[in-house]
């Protein structure tokens, strides 16, 4: 794989490590994401079952305290992506290679899975198998990740690398209030709803509008990046 010219957020610190030392630490720490995600969904849910209006903020500071603590304490190993629209998009920039990409890739989803899972044994409940708003929620998807996608590059692009956890965990917790799908913007993140129960449990009919609104997002995201902040060129 290439190192960029400038040491940014979401990149690795070494990349002359062992891949599947780097891809593990992107599936463990999807996994854990997923787990927080859902686990914390169901815990709001049980706690304010009373008072439904409390629990997506309770979600969203979940969600965001978790990322921000794994890219952090993670970050300088794999880079934190922990979310294949980043790992993606680094490849079309010239900033990834494709075996690195698909590493990573394989290990954020298979990560989510096994954390979305995990998360219904831990609250000893059953995979829902439903739950999103299907092709309705193309837009919020759509918009949730390219917004994401703008922040982590405009971050990475910027020169300030101390700023993209903090940055990211920011405009998650404001899009999952702020979006009806509440901002999943994270293909990895969607087969692992689909593993998992509780307010982020998705069904399969979710998964098509939801992943394609994505990865649309993130693209878009990208061609304004590319116009917004300068070419940055790769190391042989």
């Amino acid at each position: 794989m290439t190192l960029p010219v400038q040491e940014s957020c979401f990149h690795e610190a070494d990349p002359s490590l062992a891949l599947s030392r780097r891809a593990a630490v992107e599936g463990v720490g999807t996994l854990l994401l997923v787990l927080a995600a859902s686990g914390g969904g169901l815990a709001a849910a049980r706690a304010f079952a009373g008072q439904p209006g409390a629990v997506l903020p309770i979600m969203a500071l979940v969600l965001a305290g978790a990322l921000v603590s794994l890219i952090v304490a993670l970050g300088k190993v794999s880079g934190g992506h922990f979310n294949p629209l980043i790992t993606a998009l680094q490849w079309l920039a010239g900033e990834r290679s494709r075996s690195c990409t698909i590493a990573y890739v394989a290990a954020q989803t298979v990560g989510a899975v096994v954390g979305g899972y995990l998360a219904t044994r831990l609250w000893r409940v059953e995979p829902a198998g439903s739950g999103g708003m299907g092709w309705a929620g193309f837009g919020s998807e759509f918009a949730a990740s390219a917004g994401l996608m703008l922040i982590v590059f405009g971050c990475s692009r910027s020169g300030r690398a101390d700023t993209g956890p903090f940055a990211v965990g920011a405009w998650l917790l404001a899009a999952v209030v702020a979006t009806p799908t509440t901002s999943y913007a994270n293909p990895a993140v969607v087969f692992g709803a689909m593993a998992s129960a509780g307010p982020i449990a998705l069904g399969r009919d979710a998964l098509l509008p939801y992943v394609l609104a994505e990865v649309a997002g993130a693209f878009i995201a990208l061609l304004l990046v590319q116009a917004l902040f300068p070419q940055r060129k790769a190391a042989p």
